[in-house]
């Protein structure tokens, strides 16, 4: 019985010792136990994969962080001063000392977890405003102005690290 292989529906066709074609209903079914000698006929045979790029991706990636660091340095500045003092009066009313209970304390309501892994011992409430403010900086510095969601997307603060708008 012969029958025409069909290699756009995926047939395969394996080449027999004889020069025969043999189809399978599994296209790769042909690779188990094969011989030597056994070979697929150049005819239906694809490659899947794309040869390897000949970029060099040094020249790439420089040129990706030379493009986000300018768009980076055309719309951000420092966090100002006065960004932290509007800051302190959305989170706390200004109030260095407050401690209402509920897992968040001092002017910018530090939760324990992120004031000590700041380094700072103690309660934020109990901690001077120097000493608050500097702690705000560099969390603000570390991690831009996500750790405020709420007050710095009402003061229109941006979250990305050390920028506001």
């Amino acid at each position: 019985m012969t029958r025409a292989i069909d290699a756009s529906r995926g047939e395969a066709a394996v080449i027999t010792g004889s020069g025969r074609a043999t189809s399978s209903p599994n296209p790769t079914g042909h690779l188990a136990g094969v011989r030597k000698g056994y070979r697929m006929s150049a005819r239906s045979y694809r490659p899947r994969h794309r040869r390897p790029s000949k970029a060099k991706p040094a020249l790439v990636v420089s040129t990706l962080s030379t493009a986000f660091i300018l768009a980076g340095a055309s719309n951000a500045h420092a966090a100002t001063s006065d960004d932290f003092a509007r800051l302190r009066q959305c989170e706390s009313g200004g109030d260095y000392s407050i401690n209402t209970g509920n897992g968040f304390y001092g002017a910018y309501q530090f939760d324990l977890q992120t004031w000590h892994g700041l380094g700072y011992p103690g309660l934020p409430s109990n901690a001077s405003a120097a000493t608050q403010d500097a702690a705000a900086r560099a969390l603000q510095s570390q991690r831009g102005w996500q750790p405020w969601p709420s007050c710095s997307r009402q003061l229109g603060l941006r979250h990305h690290s050390g920028s506001s708008q």
